[in-house]
């Protein structure tokens, strides 16, 4: 009988520091989304399409090299239950020698990116960006060890400092008509600034020692997050890297954002749960049925916030770019339009990647990762060609669309949840976006009869939207009513056996 409470004590002491975890990151989560919002505004108004596009070409590599720091390692310390020094300095020795390497290999190798896409500025913004591995390796050890201890009110601290000292300085060069340049430093002091602030208020003791047997026990996860990382990353960005080649920079710059504002509700809420889940479930790895509940929790909340945000995007896309990033990036009323959808089916994904990890299954990820990789990059190839942008776009959202039934099958197997159990659990988000989708549109056509401003018929649809989607949650006082009013009243995720 004592061990049962003693266990029972133990769940609720972690579900209460999960539970903290989130908030905290949905904090620092909330506030870089809009600190972001800020400053890429300012920024669309000081700096051409084609300047960002610019910035988008180099960040295609560097952004790909960058999993190569790391190399899993760091999901590897906050999967291990017992992280011993030896492993601390095995992988800190690891990041460093990695960190010099990429640095010195993106430095000379910088004239290649810049022929490869026919633009010469690419060779010194390549040489100063290969800085970033450097940097990233020295704090690597420190942000894992944060995560594994769910400390994630420091790393909120740290990450809006970073970000609020980085835009202030994106800001002034901009304005003073560095261009380019001012999107490069802030991508680059942002991590400076984050490290610096790691080292300060969470010192660990690391020294660059190598040791083979710590090395062997972590390589086995570290390849399969590194593989499936590095896969997904080419699924997700070898669109930038063939619109850079095959249409230009404008293009590109316009992409880029397009994609920015479909990333909202993965950055906002799914990620940042996911932050949290993978250390929480790690810590509760032996207990599937726990993180069946949790889990299906928290798709619940992710699906309760972000179908809204991604539906009432794809209807008012038009009124938010003109208010958002003003005329001169019109180009990306429709590609927000196609890809909001995208978003929501994204959005409920980021969570599967965690039970795979947190369970010691990441080689399915790996496998996972690979096949919709290779089917999104050929995907991306065929709809440029067939129709530019747009049949990029077209395609990306089928498969990402289509493909979230296998993921949800291969990762549901692994905790006991059926598709069709799924589907029950996102489908009053799913009912209550349509239906207000379908209000709004109707009250768009209204609104088009009188002569206001975007930025006016953006705030009278959101308004109706937020009312015809929210009303009814809380008048039936729905199942995502309760979850996220127990969240705000910091209790523990709650649920019954019927969920």
């Amino acid at each position: 009988m004592g061990i049962s409470i003693k266990g029972n004590i133990l769940m609720v002491n972690h579900l209460a520091k999960t539970k903290q975890g989130v908030i905290w990151s949905f904090i620092n989560q909330g506030g870089a989304q809009l600190l972001n919002l800020l400053i890429t505004f300012i920024l669309a108004r000081l700096v051409s399409p084609n300047e960002f596009g610019t910035i988008a070409m180099v960040t295609v590599f560097t952004g790909f090299a960058i999993r190569f720091v790391d190399f899993g390692f760091s999901a590897a310390l906050i999967q291990k239950k017992k992280v011993y020094q030896q492993d601390i300095n095995t992988v800190f020795f690891f990041n460093i020698i990695s960190g010099i390497i990429l640095t010195a290999i993106f430095f000379f190798l910088s004239p290649l990116i810049a022929k490869f896409y026919d633009e010469r500025i690419l060779n010194i913004l390549t040489k100063v960006l290969s800085l970033i591995f450097i940097i990233t390796a020295i704090s690597g050890v420190n942000k894992a060890l944060i995560a594994k201890n769910l400390d994630f009110k420091l790393s909120a601290l740290v990450s809006l400092s970073s970000l609020i000292l980085s835009s202030c300085l994106a800001i002034f060069l901009a304005y003073m008509g560095y261009g380019v340049w001012s999107i490069l430093i802030k991508i680059l002091s942002q991590e400076l600034f984050t490290s610096i602030l790691y080292y300060l208020f969470y010192p660990v003791k690391q020294k660059p020692i190598f040791h083979k047997g710590s090395f062997n026990s972590m390589f086995g996860m570290s390849r399969n997050v590194a593989g499936e990382s590095i896969i997904n990353y080419w699924s997700r960005n070898a669109d930038n890297l063939l619109i850079g080649k095959m249409l230009n920079s404008s293009a590109l710059g316009v992409y880029s954002k397009a994609y920015a504002v479909m990333l909202l509700p993965l950055t906002n809420f799914s990620r940042v749960i996911a932050k949290v889940m993978f250390p929480s479930f790690s810590l509760i790895q032996d207990d599937i049925y726990q993180i069946k509940r949790i889990y299906l929790n928290a798709t619940k909340t992710i699906a309760f916030l972000t179908f809204p945000m991604m539906g009432g995007l794809a209807v008012v896309s038009r009124e938010f770019v003109l208010t958002a990033f003003g005329n001169g990036w019109q180009e990306m009323i429709p590609l927000v339009r196609i890809l909001s959808m995208l978003g929501a089916s994204q959005s409920i994904l980021t969570l599967n990647g965690v039970i795979y990890n947190s369970l010691g299954k990441s080689h399915i990820a790996f496998w996972i990762s690979l096949i919709f990789g290779i089917l999104n990059v050929v995907g991306f190839y065929i709809g440029i060609e067939w129709e530019g942008l747009m049949g990029l776009v077209i395609i990306y959202t089928i498969i990402g669309v289509i493909g979230a039934i296998p993921n949800f099958y291969f990762a549901g197997r692994l905790i006991g949840v059926s598709i069709i159990e799924m589907l029950k659990n996102l489908s009053n988000s799913f009912f209550l976006t349509i239906s207000m989708m379908l209000i709004v549109y109707l009250c768009k056509i209204y609104l088009s009869n009188f002569s206001f401003k975007p930025l006016i018929s953006l705030i009278i649809l959101i308004l109706i939207g937020g009312l015809t989607y929210f009303i009814p949650v809380v008048v039936f006082k729905t199942k995502e009513y309760e979850l996220i009013k127990n969240l705000i009243k910091k209790e523990n995720f709650k649920t019954n056996k019927n969920n």
